[in-house]
């Protein structure tokens, strides 16, 4: 991605390097006091300890999280065992994409770093307030946009394929995905042979045969 994009915090979880964004400002804004004074009748407040999980890659997500105190490191699980840091979050900043505007499954995981408040405005409030806020909605909603199309762009989140891009299976579920803004990972086009030992593992744990 560009240079001039912003970089997430790496964790423990993984050795892997963090991703970089481009439009940080508009895709990581940092609202203002004023601004989350107005959002505070949409949500409630939340807090967690460090090392509490805030969302699931693959449960449904409770909503849009704005952090009032503390950070919260987002990563990303593979399915295969390796975490990917992405960014971290601080205050003033909200931990959403486009799908927590219906309640869908999160696409990546979130969890405290020391002790965390946050105001959690689920995803029926999220709408109202998109709509009572128009100026406010509006930066919102482009952030989630080009939170998701990051997603789709870096292979974040959603399915985990396994398999050679020459097989016609694999290609015809990479247009699904694609034409229906879907992001997923493609284990042998990001780690090349060394997927090979890891795909022939899972092959084995779930009865698969390999070839």
């Amino acid at each position: 991605m560009a240079d001039d994009g912003t970089t997430g915090s790496k964790t423990n979880g993984g050795a892997a390097q963090p991703r970089t964004f481009v439009r940080p400002e508009q895709t990581f804004p940092e609202l203002t006091a004023g601004e989350i004074a107005r959002m505070r009748r949409f949500g409630e407040i939340r807090k967690y300890k460090n090392g509490e999980r805030l969302f699931e890659t693959g449960k449904p997500g409770p909503g849009m999280f704005v952090v009032l105190s503390g950070h919260v490191a987002i990563t990303q699980r593979d399915g295969l065992g390796h975490v990917t840091p992405v960014i971290d979050q601080g205050p003033g900043q909200f931990l959403a994409e486009i799908g927590q505007l219906s309640g869908r499954v999160a696409l990546v995981d979130g969890h405290a770093e020391g002790d965390v408040e946050t105001l959690l405005i689920p995803p029926d409030k999220l709408r109202a307030l998109l709509v009572a806020e128009a100026d406010l909605g509006e930066r919102i909603m482009r952030a989630l946009i080009l939170r998701r199309v990051s997603l789709i762009q870096g292979g974040v989140g959603g399915p985990v394929l396994i398999g050679p891009a020459s097989l016609g299976d694999m290609a015809r579920l990479q247009n699904f995905l694609a034409r229906n803004g879907q992001p997923f990972a493609d284990v042998y086009a990001l780690r090349g042979a060394a997927t090979a030992i890891d795909a022939a593992s899972l092959a084995c744990i779930s009865g698969v045969k390999s070839t």
